[in-house]
């Protein structure tokens, strides 16, 4: 699909998603551009490294582009610059798209799909690939895990791709992404209700996650209550289940943290370790050396390949360590993933304090979803909430939601701005705590004021 085209050009391209689209594609010899706002973006070091230029003018076109590349930001088709595009008979596809014709292009082709750990599971399955001596091409949800680029290109026996279930333009086509993509396996993590701009409830979401699942073969977490609720209704050519079920096809039966690694072991398989915490994560471990063994590497290799995944950028990841303090950046956004974060940090660091700094993020899923964040953060000592980081494709004055409804007086405070934020944090950091920083918006940028009230 790509052989007639030259110079492409991404409609918001700091998008994490879009930065690692247009970075794979500078690696297969195309020459890229984009536009997007000119703040600060957590991939404008990526497009930097990789010579990627791009404009903060949403109403110029470039000369000599020929693929215009857009998602649901900055307007998405109905955009100026998708008119302009359009009025110059260049080719218009969305990233969806543009990844699904990608995909022809590969022998093995992996989409790891669910609401929540697509990231962290991506990410380990490209690095034990790569340990593997595979080389595979991936595309996942950051710019970087560890030393890896979020997007590589490395030729096209393997590729690994994050399946989104978000909707390709909403609200005018709330077609979910995954849809377009052509995978031969799908590891299924979980299935929940997120997104509530794209799907009316779980039953939808359910719905959606058939309809991909169809045909293909698949690696599915059996713990999961509505993978479970959906298993007997999926058409498909082959299903493997995981989990700590004893009706799965490769059961744990043992977990634990020793010697700052988390070991769980698979019956009649072997132990294993990695370098994560978290029941969440040993299940998305599990994932990865199913998808392993299935594809028939031998078991003493996958033990050694996973062992040293240390994680994704924004996924449980360490930003200071001192005195017995901890600071953790996590893109956690849903109230099952804040849940899951804060009950790994407790089995880590059982005798320390847990203390939250929680932005939201979209006032849709802050409405639909207040009572679940009252409940999981209550799971801290303290959690102070952020006021909420809306989206551009949603309007604030049709949800009748702040983030003072999320606050208890109790344990959850709404706070209004980072320089309160920053009061109350010098009362309650004093010793022997774990503070998390916590959202899918810009919170991750308080990271240098938050260490300078504690250093």
């Amino acid at each position: 699909m790509l052989d007639g085209f030259e110079r492409i050009f991404f409609l918001g391209i700091k998008g994490v998603a879009m930065a690692n689209l247009a970075v794979f594609l500078k690696q297969m010899g195309k020459a890229v551009c984009g536009v997007d706002y000119s703040e600060e973006f957590i991939t404008d070091k990526l497009l930097i490294e990789n010579n990627i230029s791009w404009q903060n003018d949403f109403s110029i076109l470039p000369r000599g582009v020929d693929l215009f590349v857009f998602s649901a930001a900055h307007g998405g088709i109905n955009s100026l610059l998708a008119k302009l595009a359009k009025g110059r008979n260049i080719r218009i596809i969305s990233q969806a798209e543009l990844i699904g014709e990608l995909m022809k292009g590969f022998q093995t082709k992996i989409a790891v799909a669910g609401c929540h750990g697509k990231t962290t599971t991506s990410s380990l399955l490209a690095f034990s690939l790569n340990c593997l001596g595979k080389k595979p091409s991936y595309l996942v949800g950051v710019p970087y895990f560890m030393e890896y680029p979020g997007a590589f290109y490395q030729g096209n026996d393997y590729f690994v791709v994050e399946a989104d279930e978000y909707g390709i333009n909403p609200p005018l086509d709330k077609t979910p992404k995954f849809f377009k993509l052509n995978p031969d396996w799908i590891i299924g993590l979980n299935i929940d209700h997120d997104h509530p701009d794209v799907y009316r409830d779980i039953s939808d979401t359910k719905k959606a996650f058939l309809k991909f699942f169809e045909k293909r073969k698949l690696i599915l977490n059996l713990d999961d209550e509505n993978t479970f609720d959906v298993l007997d209704k999926i058409n498909s050519k082959k299903i493997v289940t995981y989990g700590f079920s004893g009706n799965a096809n490769y059961r744990i039966v043992d977990f634990g943290v020793v010697d700052n690694k988390t070991f769980f072991e698979l019956d009649g398989i072997g132990v294993f370790k990695i370098s994560l915490f978290g029941k969440h994560n040993v299940l998305n471990a599990t994932s990865v050396v199913v998808m392993l063994i299935e594809l028939g590497f031998e078991v003493e290799d996958i033990i050694k390949a996973i062992i040293n995944f240390k994680g994704a950028k924004r996924r449980l990841e360490l930003l200071y360590k001192k005195n017995g303090n901890y600071i953790f950046d996590d893109y956690a956004h849903h109230p099952k993933e804040i849940e899951s974060t804060i009950r790994a940090v407790l089995s880590r660091f059982p005798n320390k304090k847990i203390v939250v700094v929680f932005q939201p993020h979209t006032f849709s899923r802050t409405f639909y979803l207040k009572k679940d964040f009252v409940e999981s953060l209550s799971l801290s000592d303290f959690s102070f909430v952020l006021p909420i980081f809306g989206s551009a494709r949603e309007k604030e004055d049709k949800y009748q939601i702040s983030h003072k409804d999320i606050a208890d007086g109790k344990k959850i405070f709404s706070v209004d701005s980072n320089d309160e934020l920053l009061v109350f944090l010098k009362r309650v950091l004093n010793r022997n705590f774990v503070l998390l920083i916590m959202g899918a918006g810009d919170v991750y940028k308080l990271k240098d004021s938050i260490i300078g009230i504690i250093d």
